[in-house]
């Protein structure tokens, strides 16, 4: 079927806009759903991660055994998958006992204490059944519907390789479930002092507003490119009608008359046909919708860059957990991180151990803000003395120094310092100290534990004394 100029040109114009249309309405939401996307991701993984290591290790490992204890004397246990059963209710009462206990309420207090300060819907902590390839909640931190301790799921597949390397915790996943709805979720490891991991920081944050948002972006999008496109459209036609339909009709008009002879060629020149660009038309007309839709990006964009402040304040809190509060020394996971330094260098260096003595005493007769000014005066004392080398507070009244260089030389005549500095302080306190420079072939651990063992030699000696 023959189809006039008019009617192809105007089918083209149509197929062009809706093209352009579409592809931005595609592009647009492909763009704005990864960028999300990894926001989300990023921010849970972050937040994990800074949980698993502000979390007492030791109060997660106590609470593990006594739930472990229990769960492992259960004959028959009920998943959540039959919650609200009486099965499920009488299973999940074989832990209640746990949740009041010391461990189970501080690790509660201290899970809510991050929930409420990064915006987040869940944290908890949970366990992995090896055996029955599941995860047991130990703590839930959530306001509503929280999981008992002691309640289980089965672990999705694409988590199944935890089964065999448990250090790889949970890599931000997203999902969207009918109670849930769209959640981003990850989970870090929770390391004992022995570096074996005892359980997962978890972390869920809802995406549904965002969500929500980003399909009335779609859809408001959508509309404002229809109406372009019909607009666009009119204009179209209007425009091939003057410019091209309107010339071609009076020059075949003329040609008809010329041809039969009722009109001489000079019609030709006294016809007036003056056409408007309407290529420059189309295209600034398209550009003006180009521009709608980067109008929207950016807007967003702008709203993710604001979103981008949490995570920044997730940054904030993993630098505190590097720095011990009390005394501004190195924290204990500062100096992990820095003994996987020493083992993958070559260099020469030293551990000193020094320990306050008698803290306990200090804090039952003079109260707890004593010790803390005489662990803070240890501290000084030993950044004074070890002015080159870090410092690290690991534990309530242990620090250790890293030596290096000139300082492993003069290590007798600095630990000679400190103890001399700690009898002139004037606070009434002690402190014992011990060193150890690295030798051929030994890890950092075997270092420290030399530097310990001299440390206590010298305490035995001190008490003895």
């Amino acid at each position: 079927m023959k189809k006039s100029l008019r009617t192809k040109t105007i089918i083209l114009i149509v197929l062009i806009v809706l093209a352009v249309g579409v592809t931005g309405i595609l592009v647009s939401n492909g763009f704005v759903q990864n960028i999300v996307n990894d926001f989300y991701s990023n921010r849970a993984d972050e937040i994990a991660h800074t949980v698993a290591v502000v979390l007492d290790a030791e109060q997660v490992k106590s609470l593990v055994g006594k739930m472990s204890e229990i769960y492992d004397s259960v004959d028959e246990k009920v998943s959540s998958e039959d919650w609200g059963s009486e099965a499920f209710e009488a299973y999940i009462a074989k832990f209640s006992e746990l949740e009041q206990t010391e461990e189970y309420r501080d690790l509660l207090r201290q899970l809510r204490a991050v929930q409420d300060n990064n915006d987040v819907d869940c944290l908890y902590i949970s366990v992995l059944d090896v055996a029955d390839e599941s995860f047991i909640y130990l703590v839930d931190a959530a306001e509503e519907d929280a999981c008992p301790i002691g309640c289980f799921d089965p672990v999705y597949e694409e988590n199944k390789e935890l089964f065999t390397n448990p250090e790889r915790g949970y890599p931000p996943y997203i999902t969207n479930t009918e109670p849930y709805g769209w959640l981003v979720t990850a989970g870090a490891p929770i390391y004992s002092e022995s570096h074996k991991v005892i359980g997962y920081a978890m972390v869920d944050i809802s995406m549904d507003m965002i969500r929500s948002q980003q399909t009335g972006f779609m859809r408001r999008l959508s509309i404002t490119l229809a109406a372009i496109t019909i607009v666009i459209s009119l204009l179209a036609i209007l425009a091939v009608n003057r410019s091209i339909i309107r010339p071609i009709n009076m020059l075949s008009h003329a040609a008809s008359n010329y041809r039969a002879g009722r009109e001489s060629a000079s019609e030709f020149d006294s016809m007036s046909i003056r056409t408007q660009d309407e290529i420059e038309s189309l295209y600034l007309s398209v550009r003006q919708m180009l521009h709608d839709i980067t109008t929207y990006i950016d807007n967003l964009v702008a709203t993710s860059r604001e979103l981008s402040q949490t995570r920044d304040k997730a940054d904030e809190m993993s630098e505190l957990a590097h720095r011990d509060a009390l005394t501004g020394a190195g924290s204990k996971l500062a100096y992990e991180q820095k003994k996987e330094e020493l083992a993958q260098g070559d260099g020469r260096y030293g551990i000193v151990m020094a320990d306050l003595n008698d803290l306990k005493t200090i804090n039952d007769t003079e109260g707890h803000a004593k010790g803390d000014a005489a662990i803070r005066m240890v501290c000084g004392i030993l950044s004074d003395t070890y002015q080159d080398s870090p410092v690290y507070r690991v534990g309530g009244d242990e620090f250790v120094v890293i030596i290096a260089g000139e300082s492993c030389d003069r290590a007798e005549e600095l630990a000679g310092r400190f103890t001399r500095n700690i009898a002139q302080s004037g606070g009434g306190i002690s402190a014992a100290i011990g060193y150890a420079l690295h030798a051929e072939g030994e890890s950092a651990e075997d270092v420290f534990r030399r530097a310990d063992s001299t440390m206590y030699e010298n305490k035995r000696r001190m008490k003895g004394q």
